[in-house]
């Protein structure tokens, strides 16, 4: 859509579009963008699970091309694993957990048990979302970890129940979330423990469905009903896709927009001369005002904490959401590390 918008053309040479799925192997995705960048691919958007995202960061680098992470979440992609030619473009796992976790401690969940997905991805969240547990008066009183491809939490839930922690922290993937939540419902585990996704999105909340999911809190940078920019985008979304865009699919189109300006503006394709253009560029689109992109690549925009309405509140089938409150871009992302990202400053 962002292509089409754009004209199809920069440069005076046609956008060509290429896609492939690698499978969330980190063999796969690191050689499929070796090979596109090799290519003369210019830019590589996305990316997903965590060791790949780190593997293209590399990439880009070496190869002297952009790469622009959206459903890569890992805070080390603008920490230890950062580079100049990568942006993280609308959230990372500290951002998602934030306004999730403050509003739990708010209503009185100080004790916390996690669920955490084995890999790097599920231990950033764990370890950030610890250290935001702690620093606001919490605790935490253990943890279970499961595999990427695990779809009986039997076990996890038990050991959760019986920890007897308050809130139930799923530092998991969006992939994970709907299944955890519904067996969590059949062992009676909430409402006397709050289960607390800190990786959510709009279609979990669909898969799910409002009986089990009402409640439910997630922070996003995008939802489609909050005002006529942000339903406007969503109403062609949704005539092409026949489904309400999420944060990721609002993201993307932001994302090649911003880029494709920058290589218009820059006049070339030179990943680190379009970098620094995006980089001076506010980013003011229909679902981020003044916008703006650190040094380390993190882009800062405000959040938004959204809470899942009760089947008797929605009135259509894309209503899932209330928005709760609005978190600041300064408050929402970790301070820019420069012990961590020689590029933070």
């Amino acid at each position: 859509m962002a292509i089409e918008d754009f004209g199809g053309k920069v440069l005076d040479r046609p956008i060509e579009l290429v896609s492939a799925d690698h499978l969330n192997k980190p063999d796969i995705g690191i050689g499929l963008a070796r090979k596109w960048y090799d290519e003369d691919v210019h830019a590589i958007f996305d990316i997903g699970i965590t060791s790949v995202a780190i593997g293209v960061q590399n990439l880009a680098k070496e190869k002297n091309k952009v790469a622009v992470f959206i459903s890569s979440s890992s805070s080390d992609l603008t920490g230890k694993y950062c580079g100049p030619n990568g942006i993280h473009w609308h959230h990372n796992n500290f951002s998602q957990a934030f306004g999730v976790v403050k509003a739990a401690i708010d209503a009185g969940g100080k004790d916390f048990f996690f669920m955490t997905v084995d890999y790097a991805f599920g231990h950033n969240i764990q370890r950030d979302t610890t250290a935001m547990i702690e620093a606001n008066g919490g605790k935490v009183l253990g943890a279970t970890p499961h595999p990427f491809d695990r779809t009986d939490y039997s076990s996890d839930l038990l050991k959760a129940q019986s920890s007897r922690a308050k809130v139930i922290a799923l530092a998991t993937t969006s992939v994970h979330v709907p299944s955890i939540v519904k067996q969590a419902d059949e062992f009676g585990i909430r409402p006397a423990q709050i289960v607390a996704p800190l990786s959510m999105t709009l279609h979990d909340v669909k898969s799910i469905g409002l009986q089990s999911a009402q409640g439910l809190m997630e922070t996003t940078s995008y939802y489609w009903d909050q005002n006529d920019e942000t339903r406007t985008f969503a109403k062609r979304f949704q005539e092409r896709f026949k489904k309400m865009p999420n944060m990721n699919h609002a993201a993307a189109y932001g994302a090649v927009m911003h880029y494709l300006k920058a290589v218009q503006a820059s006049g070339t394709g030179d990943g680190n001369i379009v970098m620094a253009k995006m980089k001076e560029t506010p980013i003011n689109d229909f679902m981020t005002k003044n916008g703006r992109i650190r040094p380390d690549g993190q882009v800062m925009r405000d959040q938004y904490l959204l809470q899942v309405k009760t089947p008797v509140e929605s009135k259509s089938e894309w209503d899932l959401y209330k928005v709760l409150a609005t978190v600041p871009a300064e408050v929402a992302f970790q301070k820019a590390d420069p012990a961590a990202c020689s590029y933070a400053k």
